[in-house]
């Protein structure tokens, strides 16, 4: 019984399976905090390799190409998470466990599925990066390695929110008889004073106003084909301002002169060159001018007159115009055709302007600040529009003669003026734009990480 009774030895025992929990603890602690270290770097990694693919969409044609797998690669090696370039795997909806260090590229985005707001959205790049790392400790509890998963998202804001942007703002929008906008996939704010009239009708995701609204022969005969369970113009109190507000500080500088700027009445098959024009320039009646992809500053109107066509023939791949009105105004006469596109590729750190004179993002025609000169838009069915049109200080008049639809086959637009006026039996067409100038908590220009 003493023996049996004898404590001697309990207090070493029991020791011994504390230091072992506490050693197991301690073990565990260590490689949770190196755990985290390690995902903290794979998720920056994951950061870097997503804006690197996504700033070569429009360069890869919204499709993973070799363009985007390399800028992603190089990305990697940047941030320190490999010394050598791998070979992702493109379009995979599946994570699984990797023996190394692996990417994955989708656009768009598909791993979460319809969890994610983006998912599909081919104006986003998805990353996927996976890597199996060792405990340093963890082998104590029985637990070798983790697989390690980080994931990101990137692409241009605008087009984060299809369904719930605006592609029309203003402070002073003004229906005449018979007017009527098409809007896909986007939706209209007016933040003063809204006018309409009999026969008007507008078809878009949403049509608000934050001022007050003047039906006049309205109220029986408009017709409005909207979203969000409204039944025609809706007031809000919550008051928006210019969502284009800040580019008034960031203008584009004054560049060198134009090759072509000389040459004032250009004739057809002339190829004009971006740079700054003293003067502005003038199609007369039936001549064909393509313009080189770039930024046009302007100090004089570009004049567009009847049977004439301005265009930008290799405006593709993101390449485009900006058109930039110091002074002056685009000036698109009767029977005259417009076909011009925006650049859509994103520039330096501001996200607007584009190196090398290129242009701004989305910016198609830009009026200064100051410059209340306007843009009468007048012009054949077949011109399209692709891009913004801003008036910070002046009206935007369409007008192209009775039902004549204008920018049926643009891809991207929206518009933002101080004042907008539809003419009589004016029929415009905004097509895809997807939330341009926001209204679902997006901006202009603005390249970002989603996730």
């Amino acid at each position: 019984m003493r023996i049996l009774r004898d404590e001697s030895g309990q207090a070493v025992a029991l020791t011994a399976v504390c230091l072992t929990m506490l050693m197991g603890m301690t073990a565990l602690a260590i490689d949770v905090g190196y755990m985290q270290y390690r995902q903290i770097k794979l998720q920056t990694a994951a950061d870097s390799a997503a804006i690197a693919a996504g700033l070569e969409i429009s360069n890869c044609s919204k499709v993973v190409c070799a363009n985007m797998k390399t800028a992603a690669e190089q990305a990697l090696i940047e941030d320190g998470i490999t010394t050598t370039t791998i070979t992702p795997s493109a379009n995979k909806c599946t994570v699984s466990n990797s023996t190394g260090l692996a990417m994955i590229i989708n656009v768009g985005p598909c791993v979460l599925g319809s969890g994610d707001p983006n998912n599909g959205n081919s104006n986003m790049a998805e990353v996927v990066l996976t890597q199996p790392t060792s405990t340093i400790l963890g082998a104590v509890l029985g637990i070798s390695a983790f697989n390690l998963v980080a994931r990101a998202e990137a692409g241009e804001a605008y087009y984060l929110n299809s369904g719930g942007g605006n592609c029309i703002y203003t402070k002073s929008l003004s229906f005449n008889s018979t007017g009527v906008f098409k809007l896909t996939s986007c939706g209209v704010y007016d933040n003063g004073n809204l006018q309409t009239n009999n026969d008007d009708a507008v078809t878009a995701t949403t049509f608000l106003y934050a001022g007050t609204w003047s039906p006049n022969n309205c109220n029986n005969s408009c017709t409005w084909t909207l979203g969000d369970s409204e039944t025609g113009p809706t007031y809000t109190n919550n008051a928006q301002s210019d969502p284009l507000a800040s580019l008034q500080t960031n203008e584009p500088g004054q560049p060198a002169a134009s090759s072509t700027a000389s040459n004032t009445t250009p004739t057809t098959g002339t190829t004009m060159q971006p740079g700054y024009y003293a003067n502005g320039f003038t199609l007369n009646s039936n001549v064909t001018v393509n313009l080189t992809p770039g930024l046009y500053y302007m100090n004089g109107s570009i004049i567009v007159n009847t049977g004439s066509v301005l265009e930008c023939t290799t405006c593709t791949g993101g390449a485009g115009v900006t058109l930039y009105f110091n002074s002056g105004t685009l000036q698109p006469n009767s029977a005259g055709t417009i076909e011009l596109s925006a650049p859509t590729v994103s520039g330096d750190s501001t996200g607007t302007i584009l190196a090398n004179g290129a242009g701004a993002v989305n910016m198609l025609i830009w009026m200064a600040a100051n410059n209340s000169s306007g843009l009468t838009i007048d012009a054949q069915s077949q011109s399209y529009f692709n891009g913004v049109i801003y008036l910070p200080d002046g009206t935007l008049t369409l007008n192209s003669g009775s039902s004549v639809t204008i920018n049926g086959s643009s891809s991207a637009t929206a518009l933002d003026a101080l004042s907008i006026m539809v003419d009589s039996n004016q029929i415009f067409d905004i097509n895809g734009s997807g939330g341009y100038l926001g209204g679902g908590g997006q901006t202009l220009g603005q390249f970002a990480l989603a996730e």
